[in-house]
């Protein structure tokens, strides 16, 4: 855990484990106590015979330090943990040592958290040796600890043997990213950290620094700084590691805390968009915790104006929804969704039908004009548009004065005819629809058959249309130019 190059001479001493004869301060975790008393002992007695006890520089105020515990503080009792919830904004609990071994006392601790509303996060010790390694080990302790409210790499270790510790401490937070929305933070001291894992740090949620010194550092960016691992904790009356908080409030360390700043970053989209009825039944959510939702998409095509977008550090982005009314619906992931995207067209369209309104934009929130008062007027159209169930609309223009949006059914004319064709060309579409979004197949099946043209439409964009039937059966439409008439 110390840093020679921030800590003091304690810190330092602990480093330099030859001195008092240690092999490796950090071994199993039955051997760690005993370590520990060896080296105050040692440590202690060295400090007397140079005249270096200090009385501490700095007291750390009620209610504002956070404890990590683990089994070494052994089985807490109820009344520890109810006095714990009274004073401390949270705690932070060990959950493993690498993979294989599991903290005695946590399941039983994180039980009484539960019960008397003590809110924790939870940390591996980790000894990962390759990147998969690493994978398992945030893997095992999301499983281990799905409640937590946030996730600590403790990696103060060099154990990498396989790859280089920047890929493999990197794959740890992306592999536990991937399990969770919560914050994800690493632990280690400053000089080890920018030894082994300077690229790999950057991409966790914030640095918990190891740095027993009597002053907070401020030349390195971190969100909690473990300031002693010798501090009275009243409620449990033990000696423990301590931290305070440093630039971010209790909330953003709590899982529930679903502002969307703590769980992506926006950026405005400023866009239209529509329900993919391909990819219907995506949640509405309330918040980037995912913690409540506001419905389920559809099949309809409904459009939202779509004022933001979150990069989520799921992996993810959300768009943040408006309705017509200016109202916020919520966020849904941008899969969800198609863009409402202008396609050039520059074809003339008249209009037909007397029961269509002619809109402002796409959220359907003005009426400019009604079709009733236009009929077998002609607009150029400059731009096309796709619903996400699969419906065609018209950007309109008269001369260059904009006149509406209009839904492309209203220039659509059914003309009724009785013509008996025969189908002469392979390898054309069949449409269900004259948006051209949704096909039947291939003429394949139907060539050199003979179907009844019962309507037929005078295009848009220039080409005739035949409606097909074989007897009351809809066969769909296709291109005059694939039929002769017999």
């Amino acid at each position: 855990m110390p840093d020679k190059t921030k800590c003091g001479v304690w810190e330092w001493l602990l480093t330099r484990k030859e001195v008092i004869g240690v092999k490796s301060v950090y071994r199993h975790p039955y051997q760690k106590k005993a370590v520990k008393l060896r080296l105050i002992v040692a440590v202690a007695s060295l400090f007397i015979f140079m005249g270096l006890i200090t009385k501490p520089t700095q007291a750390a105020t009620l209610n504002s330090q956070v404890p990590d515990l683990s089994e070494w503080q052994g089985e807490l009792t109820a009344t520890q943990v109810k006095n714990l919830a009274k004073v401390e904004p949270f705690i932070i609990l060990r959950v493993q040592y690498g993979s294989d071994y599991k903290d005695k006392y946590f399941a039983h601790n994180a039980a009484l958290c539960a019960q008397y509303g003590l809110k924790y996060g939870v940390y591996s010790f980790s000894q990962y040796i390759s990147t998969s390694d690493a994978k398992q080990e945030a893997k095992d302790l999301y499983n281990r600890a799905p409640n937590a409210s946030f996730y600590v790499n403790d990696y103060e270790e060099q154990t990498v043997t396989s790859g280089t510790t920047n890929s493999a401490t990197k794959a740890w937070y992306t592999e536990m990213n991937s399990l969770t929305s919560k914050n994800v933070l690493f632990y280690s001291y400053n000089s080890f950290a920018q030894t082994y894992a300077a690229s790999a740090m950057k991409d966790y949620n914030g640095f918990w620094l190891a740095d027993y010194t009597s002053i907070e550092p401020t030349g390195i960016s971190h969100v909690l700084w473990q300031f002693s691992d010798d501090w009275y904790s009243s409620p449990i009356a033990q000696y423990v590691d301590a931290s305070l908080k440093y630039g971010k409030a209790t909330s953003w360390f709590l899982s529930n805390s679903t502002a969307a700043s703590n769980y992506g970053t926006i950026s405005k989209y400023g866009k239209y968009v529509t329900e993919n009825a391909n990819k219907s039944s995506y949640n509405i959510w309330k918040n980037l915790a995912f913690t409540s939702k506001n419905g389920k998409t559809g099949k309809a095509g409904k459009t939202y104006y779509a004022k933001y977008a979150y990069k989520h550090k799921n992996g993810s982005t959300y768009l943040s929804l408006y309705n017509k009314s200016g109202k916020w619906v919520g966020y849904v992931n941008a899969n969800a969704m198609l863009v409402m995207a202008a396609h050039s067209y520059k074809h003339t369209a008249i209009i037909h039908k007397a029961n269509y309104d002619v809109w402002n934009n796409f959220l359907w929130a003005k009426v400019k004009h009604y079709t009733k008062n236009y009929l077998n007027k002609s607009y150029t159209i400059k731009y096309a548009y796709t619903r996400g169930n699969g419906q065609a609309y018209y950007s309109l223009y008269k001369g260059s004065t904009w006149f509406g949006y209009l839904n492309a059914k209203a220039t659509w004319q059914a003309i009724g005819t009785k013509k008996t064709v025969k189908v002469t060309l392979k390898n054309q579409t069949i449409w269900k629809n004259l948006s051209f979004t949704q096909k039947y197949g291939s003429t394949n099946a139907y060539y050199g058959n003979v179907y009844t043209v019962k309507y037929y439409y005078n295009h848009p964009n220039g080409n005739t249309y035949y409606s097909l039937y074989s007897g009351n059966e809809w066969i769909g439409y296709v291109n005059k130019n694939i039929v002769t008439v017999q």
